[in-house]
């Protein structure tokens, strides 16, 4: 509790919290081709590209649910005595961001799509997604709410006082946003019987309430 600069009004911060199930997942398969020309890593990224997203097709993946990100390109070096640093090859990187949704057949669009881009392909992450977070978000503000309320009940008791009005509100609130989870490197060791289970995600709310003390 933070008392204000009069004594007629008390600043309590309540807390809340509330969690929700992920319905869909975004996965971020990533393609790196390395090459001896810029030409032949392009040509191979693109060839990566376009087998992964065939087979995102191919297995009913919508096509709106399929992003990709720019190709870039960058030379590699090393030093060399004498003459300072050579180009050796050229990298060139992409990624696509693909949301699916949970159940059985997540695993197998993932092995199947990584398994279609060979080698040059890499899963990076996977990252829960709540599709509609309004339920949690109120959930956990009617429970911030109650517990600024609480306290400030309590305190004014305490002090022989009694709540009157709300003079102002202020809020926070993290919506749940998950950071990708590193998983498996390679879709060939991703076998089909691994599961990918949709967990919790939580929304957490914060509240500042200044009331008039009576």
């Amino acid at each position: 509790m933070t008392e204000a600069s009069t004594p007629n009004v008390i600043t309590v911060t309540g807390h809340g919290a509330a969690t929700s199930e992920p319905d869909r997942f975004t996965i971020n398969i990533g393609i790196e081709c390395r090459r001896g020309t810029v030409k032949d890593a392009y040509a191979a990224a693109g060839t990566a590209l376009t087998n992964v997203r065939a087979s995102l097709l191919t297995l009913a993946v919508p096509q709106d649910l399929i992003g990709t990100s720019a190709l870039n390109v960058r030379a590699e070096t090393r030093w060399q005595e004498d003459t300072g640093p050579i180009v050796t090859g050229y990298t060139v990187s992409s990624t696509l961001a693909v949301t699916l949704d949970y159940g059985s057949s997540g695993p197998d669009v993932i092995a199947a799509a990584i398994d279609a881009g060979g080698n040059d392909v890499r899963l990076n992450g996977l990252t829960p997604v709540v599709s509609d977070r309004s339920d949690a978000v109120d959930a956990a503000r009617a429970l911030a709410w109650a517990d600024a309320s609480h306290a400030a009940d309590f305190y004014a008791e305490l002090a022989g006082r009694r709540l009157g009005a709300a003079l102002s509100i202020t809020e926070g609130l993290d919506d749940g946003g998950t950071p990708p989870a590193p998983i498996l490197a390679r879709a060939a060791k991703f076998q089909s019987m691994v599961p990918v289970d949709p967990g919790q995600s939580t929304v957490t709310a914060t509240i500042t309430v200044t009331w008039q003390l009576l």
